[in-house]
């Protein structure tokens, strides 16, 4: 039986969550006899380790100057980031990989690549790595190493990074970003205006992410100045922001506004919106436009996301409000002339979405895993992805 080891994290945001999540999905569907294991690649260290990824909203939301900072040294101290993180993690990874014995390591978090492989030479063991980049754009350079099996690359931003980072085309894999099955229909209809679904109002999702509470209101504050929008807020695990939006805007609750809390059905509360709203978090980003919904980013955290936003206007996957009270006349705007510009956004997202990338990464990892036995991976076909990207 094959066995693949997952490298991820579960507190830096809910990002590579969701990124292993789909490949196992996919694993699960393309062959039942492959084993996997996923693991937070932070809890093998000690407290050193432990505490940047429990204090991580702390640093990239409370702190963006500091965090932004902190990502941009992580390309000039490589070596010293894979080198410290190997030392602390050594002797729970190397126990990890004595109980699994895994035929494969594929990393979903930057820091567990350079010093993995670090790791395993220092002992002798042959298993392969790949390194599986989590972000569209700004990629640092702690995905790449130059005894990774293969690199695979979200977007051709991401690929000219690796590339510029000193690794060879026959590394990288370029295909779009992995997202749940769940959002990856690939019989999706095209897209239909806004003015052809028979609503009244413009239903609008506001996916609030990590952004602080004053951001929040001051966005819903805003957005109610519109009589033509219906407003439903995803509030997260932000218990205290949701009784405040309760209770602050209580005379729209229930009727042009809707407030949830942490829920599963994220799928739903997007299929049911007409626009969404959210941070330039490549997870969700690339959830909305695998479902052709247009966007608009009000933000983006330092270091990993602060290209996002311009990769949305560069690919016209939605628009960029930098100053959210300008929100509703921006609305105004995507709905001018019967919704045209909502409905050009759709049909972009339409055109660059690719459903399959979970899969094609999977298949990349199946063949890994047969290398031996004669098996090559097949590299996706570049100039469809290209035209998809």
């Amino acid at each position: 039986m094959k066995k693949i080891l997952f490298l991820s994290s579960e507190y830096t945001g809910g990002g590579h969550r969701s990124i292993t999540k789909a490949l196992c999905e996919q694993l699960s569907l393309h062959d039942p006899e492959i084993q996997f294991k996923v693991i937070d690649g932070f809890m093998l260290g000690n407290w050193l380790l432990r505490l940047p990824s429990h204090t991580y909203d702390t640093l990239a939301v409370g702190l963006p100057a500091l965090w932004g900072f902190i990502y941009r040294l992580s390309n000039p101290f490589r070596w010293l980031v894979n080198r410290a993180v190997a030392g602390n993690i050594k002797r729970s990874f190397l126990e990890q990989i004595r109980t699994f014995q895994p035929d494969l390591i594929v990393s979903v978090h930057e820091i567990f690549v350079g010093s993995v492989i670090r790791i395993l030479k220092k002992e002798g063991l042959d298993i392969p790595v790949i390194s599986l980049v989590a972000d569209l754009d700004n990629v640092t350079n702690l995905w790449a190493d130059k005894d990774v099996k293969y690199i695979v690359c979200p977007s051709e931003e991401a690929r000219r990074s690796m590339l510029k980072a000193g690794m060879t085309n026959e590394q990288l894999f370029l295909t779009g970003f992995p997202v749940r099955r769940e959002f990856c229909d690939p019989c999706l209809p095209e897209p239909l205006a806004w003015s052809e679904t028979g609503r009244k109002s413009l239903s609008v999702l506001l996916v609030s992410g990590s952004q602080g509470s004053p951001q929040v209101l001051r966005i819903i504050n805003s957005l109610l100045k519109h009589e033509r929008i219906h407003l439903t807020i995803l509030a997260g695990y932000n218990t205290v922001l949701k009784k405040i939006i309760e209770k602050h805007f209580s005379k729209y609750v229930g009727n042009r506004l809707t407030v949830y809390g942490f829920i599963k059905e994220i799928k739903e509360r997007m299929d049911e919106a007409d626009l969404l709203i959210l941070r330039a978090s490549p997870n969700v980003l690339m959830e909305a436009v695998n479902l052709c919904k247009p966007v608009i980013v009000t933000g983006a955290l330092r270091g990993q996301e602060e290209k996002n936003p311009q990769f949305v206007l560069r690919n016209k996957l939605g628009c960029y409000c930098r100053d959210v009270n300008e929100l509703p006349e921006l609305i105004s705007g995507l709905l001018a002339n019967d919704g045209e510009k909502l409905l050009q956004i759709a049909r972009n997202e339409y055109r660059f979405r690719k459903p399959e990338s979970a899969r094609q990464i999977t298949d990349l990892l199946v063949s890994t895993l047969h290398e031996k036995e004669g098996a090559v991976p097949k590299q996706p076909d570049q100039a469809h992805t290209a035209s998809q990207l």
